[in-house]
């Protein structure tokens, strides 16, 4: 499954789109779990980050309920989304993130030797970028 972050969000399996998160925050709760994969994301910080720092009195709840819609629409690509304490996490696979990608190629640039290649990999880095992170 392959991932964009960088613009509006995507979700692809073998080149072809999946409708990923029938809401907007569903979306935008995969995608700050997609920027720490493999790493846990307190549930605190998903509830001040999709509410603003207002959340309503159930937002745990509503929290629990969305990580459920997404754990079963991402089943079937393999796509597996834990709990973890007081948290979730996207578990490490084989899925393919742009912002990892991303990263990796700011990282190889700054191992190359050779001036040409360092802007190589720029280059394809930022051609990653297809407007303000997550930006629906």
């Amino acid at each position: 499954m392959e991932f964009r972050l960088l613009g509006p969000f995507e979700a692809r399996h073998d080149g072809r789109p999946v409708e990923v998160g029938s809401r907007r925050q569903e979306r935008c709760l995969l995608g700050m779990l997609l920027l720490d994969v493999g790493r846990v994301v307190p549930t605190d910080r998903l509830i001040d980050l999709l509410w603003n720092g207002r959340p309503p009195a159930a937002a745990r709840g509503v929290v629990q309920t969305y990580v459920g819609r997404l754990r079963g629409s991402l089943h079937a690509y393999g796509v597996r989304i834990s709990t973890r304490g007081e948290g979730y996490v996207v578990e490490e696979d084989r899925h393919r993130v742009d912002v990892d990608e991303f990263a990796e190629l700011v990282r190889s640039a700054g191992r190359a030797a050779d001036p040409a290649e360092r802007v190589r990999s720029l280059d394809r880095a930022l051609a990653l970028w297809r407007g303000p992170l997550l930006a629906d």
